[in-house]
């Protein structure tokens, strides 16, 4: 199951490839959208550049997060919107009819009427 959007299962066009590696399991594209969680330089580093510590760290704070769609804890994606305290995990933003992005080293989540949320998110 991974950790951030606690999925067994998931479209593997959504979520990308499930990694495990030193006891954690993840979704490629789950750790890139997560929010507060950035890539190290080294992708030898952790989990795909994603250091444990900072990946449970973000697994703890999305326990107190309700998904806007599915309305269950462990939300890991924050809206990119200023002033919006809504929260999503990875499968569900699809599933809510938002747009997500991601173009290394950028991620972008777009509103599902197809307008910009307003702000990017640097990845480095």
């Amino acid at each position: 199951v991974c950790m951030l959007c606690r999925r067994a299962e998931a479209d593997p066009v959504i979520c990308g490839d499930k990694v495990e590696k030193h006891g954690l399991c993840a979704h490629v594209f789950c750790l890139c959208f997560a929010s507060l969680l950035f890539r190290q330089g080294d992708e030898r580093v952790g989990l795909m550049g994603f250091r444990p510590r900072d990946i449970q760290i973000a697994v703890l704070r999305a326990a107190q997060k309700r998904c806007c769609v599915c309305g269950e804890t462990g939300a890991t994606i924050m809206c990119c919107q200023e002033d919006c305290d809504r929260w999503f995990h990875l499968p569900c933003a699809k599933e809510g009819g938002c747009v997500t992005q991601y173009i290394t080293p950028y991620r972008y989540l777009f509103s599902p009427s197809g307008q910009s949320c307003g702000r990017t998110q640097h990845l480095s």
